[in-house]
């Protein structure tokens, strides 16, 4: 079994997905703590918080692999469940690993325990589809609301063990930071886009919205995370070279998305610009917690 739930791991949650969920829990800790303008620390809260948020995450994706057997079938049949490399019993005992790792590290704060059972919950509603899976499943957009707030959640739960954590920290800030969770959603949809000629049979919200609206909504996705993180930059005092750069990185950043919206074609996947601009961001960002 160890050895077929490292074959999953490696193709469906590689380690470089482990390390980016643990430093967008950093960013994002170090980021609110600094907004207090307290000192640049380290407290074992922020690991044990960001182990949580991964070990959500992970759960998610085994949940997905039920979710889109059938699919995953027609589509992806390599994939590891699929193919068979792992069996669905593998991945049942590697769900309720997660699910062990998010309740115990949550005993920390008794608000951290609650909310951990409330973020649980709503990820058996995903699992179920909220009930209405003939409905999500003729809907991506549906599924798209329905489901991604789970992101939201997460980073909920790491301001909350932040303010659990350090007695001067309130929600009066969070306005700032919870926008940036839109990362994630950009890159939801940029994985979902394609130029005509590659569309398949597999739904893409280029296919739903067209291809034009959906960039367009991409587009609009990275300048309101962008200006949220330059906010973000202005309320910790951050050097204006570093705002600056920050900012040329980002436009050179989001030129396949300007070049796509003109001509319908990119000369790589919007996923790998969506996931660069996630790593850029947390850099940037845990790099102005320093400074």
């Amino acid at each position: 079994m160890l050895k077929r739930l490292a074959i999953y791991l490696n193709e469906m949650f590689p380690i470089t997905s482990f390390i980016g969920t643990l430093l967008t829990a950093f960013a994002i800790q170090l980021s609110y703590l600094r907004l207090f303008s307290n000192p640049t620390k380290f407290h074992y809260q922020m690991l044990l918080s960001g182990i949580v948020i991964t070990a959500v995450t992970l759960l998610i994706r085994i949940m997905d692999e039920f979710k889109d057997f059938e699919d995953d079938k027609r589509n992806f049949p390599n994939r590891p469940l699929p193919s068979g490399k792992v069996h669905s019993s593998d991945l049942k005992v590697l769900a309720f690993v997660c699910v062990a790792l998010i309740l115990l590290l949550s005993l920390t704060s008794i608000n951290l325990f609650i909310f951990s059972l409330i973020t649980l919950g709503y990820t058996l509603l995903m699992l179920k589809w909220f009930f209405i899976e003939n409905k999500m499943r003729q809907s991506l957009p549906l599924a798209f609301l329905s489901h991604h707030p789970i992101v939201i959640f997460n980073v909920v739960y790491l301001l909350l063990g932040m303010i659990e954590t350090f007695s001067d920290l309130d929600w009066s800030k969070a306005y700032l930071v919870l926008p940036v969770a839109l990362i994630f959603t950009n890159w939801e949809i940029a994985r979902k886009i394609r130029s005509p000629k590659d569309e398949t049979a597999y739904t893409t919200y280029s296919k739903i919205w067209g291809p034009r609206v959906a960039i367009a909504v991409s587009i609009l996705l990275q300048m309101a995370y962008t200006t949220s993180v330059s906010l973000i930059f202005i309320h910790l005092g951050t050097p204006v070279f570093l705002r600056t750069v920050f900012l040329v990185f980002m436009l050179i950043m989001m030129i396949p998305s300007a070049r796509f919206l003109i001509d319908l074609k990119f000369k790589a996947p919007l996923k790998t610009n969506a996931e660069s601009q996630i790593l850029l961001i947390l850099g940037f960002l845990v790099a102005a917690c320093f400074l």
